[in-house]
């Protein structure tokens, strides 16, 4: 049975059989398209480009892949262009409902998120905020993607840099404020206060500098905080447990030192006065003299007025 096809519908499948993925092109109605909850692209002029297709219709296909439980499509690339199709829908603009889509396989979400990532990033970036935000979108979605027994090869930063289109640096400037600089810090940067740059020294300060500088001024110059650098201490930082050397007994045998049990403080700790801690300091000089002799005894006997006092 011949069916009427209206012109929208015409104009875009004529768009559509130019592609070089004609084969894979499907129309869609828009309610079977489910646009990715992950995106974090900006949305912006929805009507401008509204206005645009209602002109010359639809110029490019969107890109879905099949969901493996709903059956229904996950949106990859076009979530703009969806948007502006229903715009026109809802102004009672455009009769259609259905638009040319290329149909990327059956994927599960994190297949689609980790498309999304991939193919934005191969676009322009518009601000650092963007960058941040693909970054840990992209961490979770490889994460997702191993649970399923999805597993990418080669090393994590060369991976996360081709997948981002950015360099290796960029990417370890990112992990050293994911792990080193205090949330109002990366908050900055996620804003769009503050560049990955900038971020990436100031998580080289101590914390309560680092917050100071987000809450006060975080468009702070890259200069700037070299200058700060020089005048402040870096972050203390935990020292590495050393273990003890394996002692070698009589038979020549290498015997394990004994395992020391984790007891933990049986009281909270306190705020000590000045003279307090005068105090304490010599008993830890006195305790640290007679330790280096190995007299457990004296140690315990020291161990016992520190509790009386």
């Amino acid at each position: 049975m011949k069916r009427e096809i209206d012109s929208a519908i015409s104009a875009d499948l004529k768009a559509a059989s130019a592609d070089s993925f004609a084969d894979s092109i499907k129309m869609l109605d828009v309610s079977e398209i489910m646009p990715n909850k992950d995106n974090f692209y900006e949305m912006s002029e929805i009507e401008l480009l509204a206005e645009d297709i209602e002109r010359q219709n639809l110029k490019h296909n969107l890109v879905v892949a099949k969901d493996k439980d709903s059956g229904k499509y996950w949106l990859i690339s076009g979530h703009r262009r969806l948007e502006a199709i229903k715009f026109l829908i809802n102004e009672k603009r455009r009769q259609s409902t259905k638009v040319p889509c290329i149909v990327n396989g059956e994927k599960s979400q994190a297949e689609s998120r980790l498309d999304l990532i991939m193919l934005n990033a191969t676009q322009r970036k518009y601000s650092d905020k963007e960058v941040m935000s693909e970054y840990e979108q992209l961490t979770e979605t490889l994460k997702q993607l191993e649970s399923e027994g999805k597993k990418l090869s080669g090393r994590m930063r060369d991976i996360m840099a081709k997948i981002l289109n950015v360099s290796k640096s960029q990417v370890g400037k990112i992990d050293n404020i994911k792990h080193n600089a205090v949330p109002a810090v990366e908050q900055a940067v996620k804003s769009g206060k503050m560049s990955i740059s900038t971020a990436n020294e100031v998580a080289r300060l101590a914390p309560e500098k680092q917050k100071d500088i987000a809450e006060k001024k975080p468009d702070i110059s890259h200069k700037e905080v070299k200058e700060i650098q020089k005048t402040s201490p870096p972050p203390l930082k935990t020292a590495p447990s050393v273990k003890p050397p394996a002692a070698k007994a009589e038979n020549g045998n290498i015997s394990q030192p004994p395992k020391v049990e984790q007891i933990k403080p049986k009281y909270a700790p306190c705020t000590l006065s000045e003279s307090e801690t005068e105090v304490l300091a010599r008993y830890i000089e006195q305790l640290m003299k007679l330790a280096s002799k190995d007299d457990i005894t004296v140690i315990n006997g020291i161990k016992e007025r520190l509790t009386r006092a």
